[in-house]
């Protein structure tokens, strides 16, 4: 499982690695580089989480028939599922509603970028392959034993020990590689909190501010999720799987944010809060009786479409 783990890990690492090198050369920031980063991840999921919108409000649209269902076959649930199927095929509507491609698209970027963020030098600087491995061996004697033996994380210790390796030891390490990696290493910060430090939760300290809003914003978009789904499908929202759920993602992100260092941490929180606010626009924008006004008019106009060509192509027979 491990292996398998670490070859994921490398898989992924590299598009995102090529990814943010390319932003990394163009912005000269890392943080900025993960930031354009996210916004295409946000863009992709867009067409998704506008389906996902209009998916509510024909829920909310079909909410009568399928109460209607529970109460005549409450007590044959094999029955009740046979009819709630053929009722979303007649009404074209999908269950699923793209719900799940977010999360599952979030999934690998957090691998891919959990990789590149510990392979600073190879994945976004680009140095030779045989100047990272003369780094590696230097940087050893600064380590200790258990960080030696976290040989995926070696890279981001060279970076945090960069000022006790002696360069002129390193074949290949010119003057100018030296620069780009000193300037990466004075912009690999954010409001005075270093990049690659991992919060440590048996240490409270200013890195604690991370998984801490993280968990903020993530418990803000739970409550909000939760007020609005009592207002379009009331009936699920007292399901107590709800609240579990309310709580159970916050926890995970406060989770992730101690287990990754900080420019993860800081990616996630840029994420969620873009992801909060497009939620709020989008559920303006498609509220669900605006969403069913107009697929009433659509529907509407495409039946009296219809009626008016089968006239025509009736009178045309009678001719």
């Amino acid at each position: 499982m491990s292996n398998f783990m670490n070859g994921l890990y490398e898989i992924l690492g590299v598009p995102f690695g090529f990814v943010i090198s390319i932003f990394y050369a163009l912005s000269g920031n890392y943080l900025v580089s993960i930031f354009w980063l996210m916004v295409i991840v946000k863009l992709c999921l867009l067409p998704s989480s506008i389906k996902q919108q209009k998916s509510i409000a024909m829920q909310q649209r079909l909410q009568p028939k399928l109460r209607r269902l529970r109460e005549k076959y409450g007590n044959d649930q094999q029955r009740l599922q046979k009819e709630t199927q053929e009722l979303y095929q007649r009404e074209g509507f999908n269950a699923m509603g793209g719900g799940c491609l977010p999360m599952l698209i979030q999934f690998p970027v957090m691998i891919g970028l959990y990789q590149v963020n510990y392979h600073p030098f190879s994945m976004v600087l680009r140095i030779p392959s045989a100047v990272v491995a003369s780094l590696k061996e230097a940087v050893m004697p600064f380590l200790t034993e258990t960080e030696a033996k976290s040989a995926f994380r070696i890279e981001l210790y060279a970076l945090q020990h960069w000022d006790k390796i002696d360069k002129s030891a390193i074949n290949g390490l010119t003057p100018e590689l030296i620069d780009k990696i000193q300037l990466f290493i004075s912009k690999f910060s954010f409001m005075g909190l270093d990049l690659a430090h991992t919060p440590n939760i048996k240490n409270f300290d200013a890195y604690w501010a991370i998984p801490i809003i993280t968990g903020i914003i993530a418990l803000a978009m739970s409550v909000y999720s939760l007020i609005r789904q009592r207002k379009t499908n009331p009936e699920m929202a007292k399901n107590p799987q709800m609240g579990c759920m309310m709580l159970f993602t916050p926890i995970m992100q406060i989770y992730f944010a101690f287990l990754f260092p900080t420019s993860v941490g800081i990616y996630i929180i840029m994420s969620s809060a873009i992801s909060f606010l497009q939620m709020i626009v989008l559920n303006h924008l498609y509220e669900p009786k605006k969403v069913l006004a107009r697929t009433m008019v659509d529907e509407t106009i495409y039946r009296r479409s219809k009626e008016n060509n089968t006239k025509k192509i009736k009178e045309a027979e009678d001719k």
